[in-house]
């Protein structure tokens, strides 16, 4: 059985798909999907490990057949600690092939919530509270990871919770993960009755204090997007995918997981530390020539990290895409490393709350600047006027109109698990409001170009400003206080702060950031740099006006750019300003050899902002 996968690259594609039904995707929920792929490529290599991320490492290697009997067996170990179909099973694991078989066993016998291990002990225990989880899995005592340490200090605030080690023994009063797991019989011992509007997956998003914001997943969430994912890009079961991806985030499990097993692809995973090892990085391209990689996966921070660096006599022919997301595509980079490697790069963009994808760009079709690809099939993207809520067809904008983005579809979340929150995100009938700004072209593709919603995004990364912001309010000192996202080359963003003071007192800013190291939960959130300001310019109910703060940081942050570039100029001149979509440059240049002026105009390109530079003699 091999399964019929045709690819799309234009509306009219996508409207063929539509017209043959839900058919399409022959499945109902993520157990569904993966025993379809076993049974049509049982002998194939489904899952591999590098275990040190070097090119001379030799990979453990699941098969097809071998993961669903694993699925199967640890999803029986999950019934045995009690695990019921409303019941969660919760996990803090780095990427490994047994936390895949952590997804799809704790999907089968209840739901699964993977949570990042990156967390804080005292904010991992409240989600694992708001989720009244029952069972977790964790990686125990390594070198590379603080998880071990902080299940520890977890566990005495939830004495009830059942925790499931994985790895080289485990601790007195844990479950060994493969004892667990091998003592189980290898066909399931309990009908699942999945259907494929039984929730499968609680996602964390958002920020990390207060009210936990958890997304559901249903069965038809997940197979819907990893299933009409792969056809844009064609994947089959002769791919190879390198995915070093968290598996607390949808782009791990889903974009570069679920929809590559969704064709029978080979995942190979560059050591449990992902893409953040350094040896993986050194080795990436030997890596791809060895395995005969085809698709290559990455932001624009990993993009721009792989060009800083060589690629010798590798032949890298296998590779035939590379897609990114998580934060805009800078067309500049796209095109260099293009034209370096010789691989085609593809954007798209995806939220929690669409299982990681709402669009794509598909890879028979031409690359356009700045566009994110098209709607998924048998989902709408709609633009609508900047604070309306109405969403029928008479109030969408017409092609090429700026608004706010909403989405409705088979892979978006019927809402959260707090109903306040669903009720302030949806619309009437499904419509999801995204929080993006952007507009529709004539032929269907979507544009993003600003975001209606305050989260910071530093290389794929999502923060809540609220993290940040209340960490600093912790001091005295401080009365009011806002973060936001500074433009930056490498990272797309950077966290930075701006603090005003209350009357009559003082505040050392490296106080400041000190306060913010302490109690910001999460390194990458850290700001940059933290600004004193006199008062903050506020909205006409009260609120602080971050349009200007991001102006006030993109600003800073080109002025500090260009600063190399003054004594060759007799002016230089960097303004900023504040759309109510994003914010845009105008630079005034002075005195300039056409070679300065065309390096200030690649260092303008590398902010992934609108600019017009104006030269005068």
């Amino acid at each position: 059985m091999t399964p019929v996968r045709p690819q799309f690259s234009n509306r009219a594609d996508i409207q063929a798909i539509e017209a043959i039904g839900p058919s399409m995707v022959p499945v109902a929920t993520t157990f569904d999907l993966l025993t379809r792929t076993a049974t049509a490529y049982p002998d194939r290599p489904a899952i591999s490990v590098l275990e040190t991320g070097s090119a001379a490492d030799h990979p453990s290697v699941l098969t097809y057949a071998e993961l669903l009997a694993r699925v199967k067996r640890c999803a029986n170990g999950f019934r045995a600690l009690g695990v019921g179909r409303e019941d969660v099973v919760a996990f803090l694991l780095p990427t490994l092939p047994d936390a895949f078989v952590t997804v799809f066993a704790a999907q089968i016998a209840g739901i699964v919530c993977p949570i990042n291990h990156m967390l804080a002990p005292s904010h991992i225990a409240g989600l694992l509270s708001a989720v009244q989880a029952k069972v977790l899995v964790a990686l125990g005592p390594d070198s590379d990871f603080e998880i071990a340490q902080k299940v520890t200090q977890i566990k005495s605030q939830l004495p009830h919770l059942t925790v499931v080690q994985m790895g080289a023994g485990s601790n007195e009063g844990f479950v060994s993960f493969d004892e667990l797991v091998d003592q189980q019989a290898e066909a399931l011992t309990f009908d699942p009755q999945l259907t494929k509007d039984h929730t499968a997956a609680l996602f964390h998003t958002g920020g990390t204090t207060g009210a936990p914001k958890l997304v559901r997943h249903t069965h038809e969430n997940e197979v819907h997007a990893s299933w009409l994912m792969g056809l844009a890009y064609g994947f089959t079961h002769e791919d190879v995918v390198l995915n070093g991806f968290p598996l607390f985030h949808v782009a791990g499990v889903f974009c570069h997981g679920l929809a590559e097993i969704a064709a029978g692809a080979h995942i190979l995973i560059p050591s449990k530390l992902g893409m953040r090892n350094q040896r993986f990085v050194a080795d990436h391209w030997k890596i791809v020539e060895r395995h005969r990689v085809s698709i290559l996966t990455g932001g624009p921070t990993f993009m721009t990290t792989l060009l800083n660096g060589a690629l010798s006599n590798e032949n890298i022919s296998s590779a035939r895409v590379l897609i990114t997301g998580g934060s805009p595509l800078p067309p500049e980079l796209a095109t260099t490393f293009e034209e370096r490697f010789g691989v085609p790069v593809r954007g798209m963009f995806g939220m929690t709350e669409a299982c990681g994808v709402v669009s794509v760009e598909p890879l028979n079709a031409p690359r356009v600047a700045h566009s994110c690809g098209f709607a998924l099939p048998f989902s709408e993207v709609r633009v609508i006027p900047l604070g309306e809520a109405a969403t029928d067809e008479k109030t969408a904008l017409p092609a090429g109109q700026t608004g706010q983005l909403i989405i409705r579809g088979k892979q978006i979340s019927p809402g959260y698990t707090d109903s306040a929150r669903t009720a302030d995100a949806f619309l009437a009938d499904g419509w999801l409001k995204t929080g993006d700004v952007g507009h529709i072209n004539e032929d269907g593709r979507i544009f993003i170009t600003g975001r209606a919603k305050d989260v910071i995004i530093r290389s794929g990364h999502n923060i809540d400003p609220a993290v940040i912001e209340e960490a600093l309010l912790r001091h005295p000192a401080v009365e009011l206080c806002a973060a936001v996202g500074q433009p930056d080359p490498y990272a797309g963003e950077l966290p930075v702060a701006f603090v005003q003071l209350r009357p009559g007192t003082r505040c050392d800013m490296d106080e400041l950031m000190q306060i913010a190291t302490t109690h910001i939960p999460e390194r990458p959130a850290f700001p940059k740099r933290i600004w004193q300001v006199e008062r903050f310019a506020m909205t006409a109910t009260g609120k602080i006006l971050k349009p200007e703060l991001r102006r006030l940081a993109a600003e800073h942050a080109v002025k500090d750019a260009l600063a190399i570039f003054a004594q060759d100029t007799s002016r230089l001149d960097v303004t900023a300003i504040a759309g109510d979509a994003a914010t845009s440059l105008c630079v005034d240049v002075e005195g300039a050899s056409p070679a300065t002026l065309e390096a200030i105009r690649k260092s303008l390109a590398s902010f992934r902002l609108g600019f017009e530079l104006r030269t005068h003699a």
